[in-house]
């Protein structure tokens, strides 16, 4: 088994989350392999960086996992529906193009936190993830597990609860968009992955 950490928007493979899930897997699961995923911030870019690196792990027989979180969920939900993978998402994002718009960050000079790589969102990139948000409606429920906090202060949790009502859903009260105390969800998580 095999788990990919797929990182939020304008993060990186460093991002907190994929520390607690490195660190817990290897005190906890050493039998399981994990790998953090650097992919660019570019749109097209990633999600074909993602589609390459999926379909490599396939050819080699790997059992492969996703943990997404955030705008990493969004591309983990693309990812399952092309490759039947078994996900878990983090506080993700299910309307990048809205989020988007709504913050005014097309055609703006943006910075990744961690890398200080400089890109832009454009109107091409618009369309395209609003193709991609209607593919992921045909996610699977079965192969899904979801986690939110409430105080999620990024996104409205509620989107992602009614969008995940066929999934098993996690929502504790208060938290934030980093998901406080992310340790607990681990066993969960991988349970989920073992279960047929």
């Amino acid at each position: 088994m095999k788990i990919a950490y797929l990182h939020g928007f304008q993060s990186s493979s460093k991002a907190r989350k994929a520390t607690i899930l490195k660190n817990e897997l290897s005190n906890q699961y050493p039998n399981i392999e994990f790998v953090s995923l650097d992919f660019p911030d570019d749109i097209h870019k990633a999600v074909d960086f993602l589609k390459g690196f999926v379909k490599n792990e396939i050819k080699k027989g790997t059992e492969l996992y996703l943990v997404g979180s955030s705008m990493g969920g969004f591309f983990s939900l693309v990812l399952q529906i092309e490759f039947d993978l078994k996900i878990a998402l983090v506080n993700p994002c299910i309307y990048p193009s809205e989020f988007c718009i709504e913050h005014s960050l097309i055609n703006v000079l943006l910075e990744n936190f961690d890398t200080h790589e400089k890109f832009k969102i454009t109107n091409e990139d618009i369309e395209y993830l609003k193709e991609l948000e209607q593919s992921i409606k045909e996610y699977n429920p079965k192969k899904t597990s979801v986690y939110l906090q409430t105080g999620d202060e990024v996104l409205d949790y509620k989107k992602a609860k009614l969008f995940f009502k066929d999934a098993f859903v996690n929502i504790e009260s208060g938290g934030s968009h980093t998901y406080d105390n992310f340790e607990k969800c681990i066993k969960q998580i991988v349970e989920f992955f073992k279960e047929y």
